[in-house]
């Protein structure tokens, strides 16, 4: 698994990959079948409550990893992505 950030990507370690919620995409304007994605992505996050509660843990872990990739690259650090944010 590959995380994307703002400051590359980088490979998410199997222990970590583990731990990170599955999460169907998030769907983009530019795809093509977009309005039957975007209401399936919703319909799935009604579908139960912890899908919600995934969908954050999974949105706020991904917030942190960039801001920790972004520190690193500003350093001059390597990065090794964590479950940092995970919580």
């Amino acid at each position: 698994m590959m995380l994307s950030t703002s400051s590359g990507d980088f490979l998410v370690p199997e222990t970590v990959e583990a731990e990170v919620p599955s999460v169907p995409p998030i769907p983009h304007p530019d795809e093509p079948e977009y309005e039957a994605r975007r209401i399936a992505f919703g319909e799935w996050l009604d579908a139960e409550p912890q899908h919600l509660i995934d969908y954050e843990r999974l949105r706020r872990w991904q917030i942190e990893q960039n801001d920790l990739a972004a520190a690193a690259a500003r350093d001059g650090r390597s990065f090794t992505v964590t479950r940092d944010g995970l919580e």
